[in-house]
């Protein structure tokens, strides 16, 4: 799968930039609308890291007040609804 190099998200467009020893799987500067995923992972956890990048996005976008938790749970149940069903 061809993960994107760039995603609109509420109106904005984020540019999508597959990095080497990140320390996280992911992570997003808002300021410069970029999300770093950690090119070192597998590309089903750099899919996982996309979608928790996502929701975090939209929790920030819509002052949403997501804990981290609710924020891995979402992830995690889209990530098994995609990858069972669209993802392959």
């Amino acid at each position: 799968m061809k993960l994107p190099k760039q995603i609109k998200i509420g109106g904005l467009t984020y540019k999508i930039n597959f990095i080497e020893g990140l320390t996280d799987c992911g992570s997003t500067h808002f300021d410069t609308q970029t999300i770093l995923i950690n090119k070192g992972q597998t590309e089903e956890r750099q899919v996982s890291a996309l979608i928790h990048e996502i929701i975090e996005c939209e929790n920030e976008l819509y002052d949403l007040n997501l804990s981290h938790q609710t924020i891995q749970t979402l992830e995690a149940g889209l990530f098994q609804i995609l990858n069972d069903n669209f993802i392959k």
